[in-house]
């Protein structure tokens, strides 16, 4: 039996989110389980060794789908802005749609695994778009969702396009949704969309040790062997809370009387407010040594003559203590990530944080803000070399329990064996149209004839320079060729 193919679908992949982290974890599962994958985006962070297709205007930063998303959720609009509105939104799907059913048709994908796309706003035209591919080709798909629109006040606010976001996520037969958290699912549930939840999973067979390409980590970032590193492993944008990262860093090295670095991963992230202008008046009153890596650390590593660049992992490595304040109706990636590399955790009271201490996990807990508490136990935790091992390792074993890759199995198998018994346009095309096709099928014939059936073998066959059948009718959807006249009929 061949390898089904399966695209990984999101507005960007290969970059240092919290999207493309966990898509890289479904990724490698889905390789290792024997699919043939290919990765589809808006933009890729690094250079893809996978079959891949890079669309521009998928991107959720292409300079006109940032507008389109300004100009529905940012104001009011009247009828006529609604109409330019939609107008500007049905051109980009025009422009999005095309491409990318003629990318899943050609390549025959049997699966698709969609990230956070089909739930996110920042790039309504893509949402669209791909809500109308996955109707009209009927292929089965995995619907991930990272975040939910109507939980940003920024995306409900106005209700300019009522229709659209009716329809999000879509309710399509072919389409299994599944969320990271309960508070997700249950939203879900609000909506009467039936979801399955899978939480975010750490595999722990690919973590990174310290070994020859990561030792020098600290040199390259100029970190003396003295100074600890408190890692924000998120963007710079006003709801992950720098600032309190900023606040805990000073008390630190108050007390400690050392000058720690907050080391921060993330690009800054342009907001109404100007808050990295902000932040960068905090650093300098309080006089924290923070360092912005984001041109040094990607989702994987890769070097030029002129550089080296470092993963995430790497930085997870070197890292003594990992603060995630957020006030974020995420899972909490880096919350596990650093559970995972054995490093204590200062977390923010967020949403899915109750699930976590509900398992038996230990972190210092802020509510909101950096008190006399949050640094006391900051500092007992990273001074205390016992209770620090005590807690991590204790964490350790935990995670293996409910976090790891292999329990990903257990949630994700049965859903891709349920995928097996549906037939969809793509698993009926697939049969009919080859990849190539043997000499003896070729035979003379008048032009005119050659003209109306030729054929474009995709791969090894390139030499013959023949097209592919028109799948196209004229509503801009695909139908189904037959082989024969008898099969017509039948």
């Amino acid at each position: 039996m061949n390898k089904k193919n399966l695209a990984v679908i999101a507005s960007r992949l290969k970059c240092v989110d919290a999207v493309s982290v966990e898509a890289e974890k479904w990724i490698d599962k889905y390789s290792k389980l024997g699919y043939n994958v290919h990765l589809v985006a808006g933009k890729f962070g690094e250079p893809v060794e996978l079959p891949h297709f890079e669309l521009p205007e998928m991107d959720y930063k292409h300079p006109e789908v940032r507008g389109v998303k300004r100009i529905v959720f940012s104001a009011k609009l009247d009828k006529d802005g609604k109409k330019a509105a939609e107008i500007l939104i049905n051109s980009l799907v025009k422009r999005i749609k095309g491409p990318l059913k003629n990318y899943l048709v050609q390549k025959k994908i049997h699966v698709l695994s969609i990230e956070d796309a089909l739930s996110s706003v920042k790039n309504l035209p893509l949402n669209v778009a791909l809500s109308q591919i996955v109707g009209e080709l009927g292929i089965p798909t995995i619907s991930r969702y990272h975040y939910l629109p109507w939980d940003n006040p920024y995306f409900s606010k106005f209700d300019n396009v009522p229709k659209i976001m009716a329809n999000i996520p879509p309710q399509l037969k072919n389409v299994v949704h599944i969320t990271n958290t309960v508070s997700a699912k249950e939203s879900l549930a609000g909506r009467k969309i039936v979801s399955r939840m899978i939480p975010n999973i750490m595999d722990l067979d690919k973590l990174h040790k310290m070994d020859d390409y990561n030792r020098d980590f600290r040199e390259a970032l100029g970190i003396r062997e003295d100074q600890l590193i408190f890692l924000q492993p998120t963007r710079v944008k006003r709801n992950k809370f720098v600032e309190r990262s900023i606040k805990l860093v000073a008390e630190m090295n108050d007390i400690m009387k050392k000058d720690n670095v907050l080391l921060i991963t993330g690009s800054p992230v342009y907001s109404r407010g100007n808050y990295f202008e902000e932040i960068i008046k905090k650093i300098k009153k309080q006089g924290v040594n923070v360092i912005f890596v984001n041109d040094r650390v990607f989702l994987g590593r890769h070097q030029n003559p002129q550089q080296k660049f470092y993963s995430i992992h790497d930085a997870y490595v070197h890292a003594d203590v990992v603060l995630y304040p957020n006030t974020s109706d995420a899972f909490g990636n880096p919350v596990i990530e650093a559970v995972a590399y054995r490093k204590p955790v200062v977390v923010n009271s967020f949403p899915n944080l109750k699930s976590l201490l509900d398992r038996g996990f230990r972190f210092v807990v802020m509510d909101q803000k950096v008190d006399a508490e949050v640094i006391s136990d900051t500092y007992e935790l990273i001074t205390d070399k016992e209770k620090l091992k005590e807690t991590v390792d204790h964490n350790f074993r935990l995670l293996e329990q409910s976090y790891s890759s292999n329990t990903l199995d257990d949630s994700l198998v049965p859903i891709l064996n349920e995928f097996d018994s549906q037939k969809s346009f793509i698993s009926k095309v697939a049969d009919l149209i080859p990849t190539s096709f043997p000499k003896s099928l070729w035979r003379r014939s008048r032009p005119s004839e050659q003209k109306k059936k030729s054929f474009k073998a995709e791969g090894a066959n390139q030499d013959m320079k023949r097209k592919a059948p028109d799948l196209r009718n004229k509503k801009g959807g695909y139908k189904e060729p037959v082989k024969n006249a008898q099969e017509k009929k039948g």
